[in-house]
């Protein structure tokens, strides 16, 4: 099991895509990125692993090598879109990669309504229940409750508790690259919406599917509905 063992902030992994350029080794950034993206954070060794979870997630999962960077989807966004518009991105993203970070999307949404605080402590018991190491489970938990916060999902109350802020909507083109980043990252051109794990979009409202799918109709996507599936067949 791989565990999600520090935190990131949405600003370190939109500045490091936006100044990244296909073509050039990724040793080429670790230097911008130590000295001018992630400078809040103290310890050389701490920055260094951050920053190895960082290109490990947005980088080198979208490519079978890690001498040079290869173009991808969220590279390509970064260029185009801002910090807000590529939030949403981001978090999908790393609760995809990680199973440890899906399996704890996943409690959060069964066991706490919107208006409840969450409880960090009772997450944990949940997902050592699950995964059992002890260590990778509270260092992943205490890592990635941290990353919510700095998202804007979360408000710290207190070490083990939080507030969870009002969820806000996806636009049709933040959810239809969210739909797209899925495909990529299970290595398929075929989704069937009508059953779908929405738990990936379970830190904003969840979005109707099937307007997106029409929204983008011939586009992006062939849409076909019947009796008991929406396929979307990306081009």
């Amino acid at each position: 099991m791989m565990g999600f063992d520090r935190p990131l902030k949405a600003e370190w992994i939109y500045k490091t895509l936006k100044m990244i350029e296909p073509g050039k080794k990724p040793s080429d950034y670790y230097q911008a990125f130590d000295k001018t993206i992630a400078v809040e954070r103290t310890g050389k060794d701490g920055t260094r692993k951050i920053r190895t979870v960082l290109f490990r997630t947005f980088v080198y999962s979208f490519q079978d090598h890690k001498s040079t960077i290869e173009n991808n989807l969220l590279i390509e966004l970064c260029k185009a879109h801002d910090i807000r518009f590529m939030k949403p991105l981001f978090l999908a993203k790393l609760t995809m990669d990680y199973e440890i970070l899906w399996f704890q999307t996943q409690k959060i949404q069964q066991l706490f309504d919107p208006c409840q605080e969450l409880s960090s402590s009772l997450i944990s018991k949940q997902m050592v229940a699950q995964f059992g190491d002890t260590e990778i489970v509270k260092r992943s938990t205490r890592s990635f409750f941290k990353t919510l916060s700095s998202f804007g999902i979360l408000e710290p109350v207190s070490m083990t508790r939080y507030h969870q802020i009002p969820k806000t909507a996806l636009s049709r083109e933040q959810v239809k690259f969210i739909l797209k980043l899925y495909a990529d990252i299970n290595h398929t051109r075929q989704i069937d919406i009508k059953n779908f794990d929405k738990f990936i979009f379970g830190y904003y409202q969840q979005p109707v599917l099937s307007k997106v799918a029409l929204a983008f109709h011939n586009q992006e996507w062939e849409y076909i509905r019947d009796m008991n599936r929406e396929l979307l067949l990306l081009k």
